[in-house]
């Protein structure tokens, strides 16, 4: 892996995804897909290409990027609780009925009141309720002017209610509780989609260096097919001089035989590491790309980096995604004590009211004594309310302390997986290291070998059976170095993972 990719891609599936998910889904065109193959195509694409494509196309990464939405949206619910809320009512009561007295007014009497209730609530997040209420009355009857003075009345008034938990519901924590759970979701839920691009990354680099693998073993293949045909056709020409038994010849012959079918079986190999290249990075979904060819830009290469354990452990505990998901589940769970740990408390709310009353014959005079502050009314007090038993909030209270043991234990699991994976990681780099540099020594050793023999073999002093053996000892040696630098990449591509620097070192932006 080349830490130094330079790749800057700045992920808008956040805003894009959604749209496109939400779209009427295209219907599988088969004739595209059938047209496509009637003429051979060649992708030549490099691992930065295979990256860009997967951040645009992998589908789970589409499918993650809508869960920070949901989770934005959870935020917005949860402090709709400290939204503050108007109410407007407004009722007209007819009322007919028989009078008892006919002394103290008509039969039948007849009253008719128009009632308009005006209000505004709001939670503030120290929990303090507060009322505004404004109530006016009109109230019209047929009774005798002697005995209901004002005809029609007016009625008005304006109250203001302060109602303050001491106990149960006080603090701000326990008022909030809902909206820091829900904001900490939201960040943890952006730790999981950068999680899901680390692993689909991941995925994406390790089924390039496959198919990069598999290419090389079909390189070699094809190579060690035309050494054995080159060698084939020295025995015949050998055979005609009579420079070479029958048994050289039937050998060279079967050994051409048997590369061929190797040729054939590490293309299939190739294929199959072909396809899933083009699954994970979508292009399968393409019809026009589909069945293209790929070829990779750029030769087989590695690049030594020197790592230190110290130093990735460092990197990893503060850039490991699921570390910081971890942390912000424990604060979730702590939220979650301090808020079922309150409900143990009796309700105890201090209440205090404070308002001015108003009546007249008329609109304008009613609330003109309404606001001259005559008539005042005023209450305060406490209001108690202790359950019996309180089993259900004890109950609550001891899960909530349980889950965030269970999450204390599970944190610290997480944090012994992080450091047994970096410093495996660590461990490997170094192992395929080495194992990358002998096979480099074997290689041109081999190389060098069979130069040598081949030599031999043209003037005679090599069998047929011995140079075939060169040969394969050669091929082996080449398929050993392609499997040794790619493991070596892999490796890196391990430790990026395990240190969660992923994103850092390709130059990813997540927007």
């Amino acid at each position: 892996m080349k830490r130094k990719l330079i790749f800057i891609a700045v992920l808008t599936i956040l805003a894009h995804s959604g749209i496109a998910l939400a779209q009427e889904l295209v219907q599988f065109d088969k004739n595209a897909y059938i047209m496509s193959m009637e003429s051979r195509k060649i992708l030549k694409i490099a691992m930065v290409d295979c990256v860009a494509m997967a951040l645009k196309n992998n589908t789970e990464i589409q499918i993650k990027s809508i869960v920070p939405k949901i989770a934005d949206a959870n935020v917005l619910t949860a402090d709709g609780k400290f939204d503050p809320v108007i109410s407007l009512d407004y009722l007209m009561e007819d009322n007919t009925d028989n009078s008892d007295s006919p002394l103290y007014g008509p039969n039948p009497t007849k009253v008719r009141t128009n009632i308009i209730n005006l209000g505004y609530d709001q939670t503030l997040i120290s929990g303090t309720r507060l009322a505004l209420d404004f109530d006016t009355t009109r109230t019209r009857s047929n009774y005798n002017p002697t005995i209901q003075s004002i005809n029609p009345v007016y009625d008005s008034f304006a109250t203001f209610t302060v109602v303050q938990p001491l106990m149960r519901g006080f603090g701000i924590t326990v008022t909030q509780a809902d909206f820091l759970i829900a904001k900490n979701n939201k960040l943890k839920s952006v730790q999981d989609f950068r999680d899901e691009v680390i692993r689909t990354l991941t995925d994406v680099k390790k089924a390039y260096y496959d198919f990069q693998y598999s290419l090389e073993q079909y390189k070699t293949a094809v190579v060690s097919l035309k050494r054995v045909e080159d060698l084939h056709d020295i025995n015949k020409e050998k055979y005609a001089k009579g420079l070479a038994s029958n048994v050289d010849l039937l050998q060279s012959e079967a050994e051409t035989a048997r590369f061929e079918q190797a040729v054939a079986g590490a293309e299939g190999v190739m294929k199959l590491a072909e396809d899933k290249l083009k699954f994970i990075t979508n292009l399968v979904n393409d019809e026009k790309l589909w069945n293209a060819d790929i070829e990779l830009i750029g030769e087989i290469d590695y690049k030594e980096e020197k790592v230190d354990i110290i130093d990735s452990l460092d990197k990893s505990f503060s850039h490991r995604p699921d570390y910081e998901a971890a942390k912000i589940i424990l604060k979730n769970k702590n939220i979650s004590v301090i808020y079922n740990r309150n409900g143990l408390f009796p309700v105890v709310d201090l209440v205090g009211s404070y308002g001015f009353n108003g009546l007249a014959g008329s609109f304008d005079k009613d609330m003109g004594i309404l606001g001259s502050g005559m008539y005042q009314d005023w209450t305060i007090g406490v209001s108690v309310t202790m359950p019996l038993g309180n089993d259900d909030a004890k109950g609550k209270y001891r899960k909530s302390q349980l889950d965030k043991q269970q999450a204390l234990i599970s944190f610290k699991r997480l944090e012994q997986k992080i450091i047994l994976e970096v410093r495996n990681a660590v461990r490997d780099i170094d192992i395929r290291y080495r194992v990358l540099q002998a096979s480099i020594k074997n290689r041109d050793a081999e190389v060098r070998n069979y130069e040598a023999q081949s030599a031999r073999f043209r003037a005679g002093l090599v069998s047929t059976h011995d140079i075939i053996d060169f040969q394969e000892k050669l091929a082996r040696a080449e398929v050993n170095y392609a499997s040794s630098v790619i493991d070596y990449n892999k490796a890196q591509i391990e430790l990026a993972k395990a240190e969660g620097m992923m994103l850092e070192y390709d130059n990813i932006k997540i927007e």
